[in-house]
């Protein structure tokens, strides 16, 4: 295994900390500024996964190199769930919003069948009774 396909691995592995660590702090005006070099790297170490196959091969003992892409692994891991459950929670709010966006706009006005519903002792636009 060459040192330039040692050097991706290591790389990879120092960016998924930062985004990691990034997302832990709530400073997610990174993350989308990292998803080109993250991908680069990735390309890298994917094409250097014959050569690390190799080396685990030719030394089974080779407990550095093991720990290393345990490592990866593990950092990829996290920083898959963490995206992941960033996803699921901007959907949440998407959601959310476009629910009440529609108890106050004609959705809160009128019923299914288009027959305006009973007057609010409050006005939509101020109480929002549902949340």
């Amino acid at each position: 295994m060459t040192d330039s396909e040692k050097d991706a691995v290591a790389a990879l592995s120092r960016l998924l900390e930062h985004e990691i660590d990034a997302i832990r702090r709530g400073d997610l005006e990174q993350v989308p500024a990292l998803v080109a070099r993250k991908t680069d790297l990735s390309s890298a170490v994917e094409a250097a996964a014959p050569a690390i196959e190799a080396a685990l091969l030719a030394d089974p003992t080779d407990m550095v190199l093991r720990a290393r892409i345990a490592m990866l692994h593990e950092l990829i891991e996290t920083d898959r769930a963490l995206l992941e459950g960033m996803m699921q929670a901007t959907g949440a709010m998407v959601t959310e919003i476009a629910r009440i966006r529609d108890r106050h706009g004609l959705g809160g006005l009128y019923g299914e069948k288009g027959t305006q519903r009973p007057v609010e002792p409050f006005a939509l636009e101020r109480f929002d009774r549902s949340v």
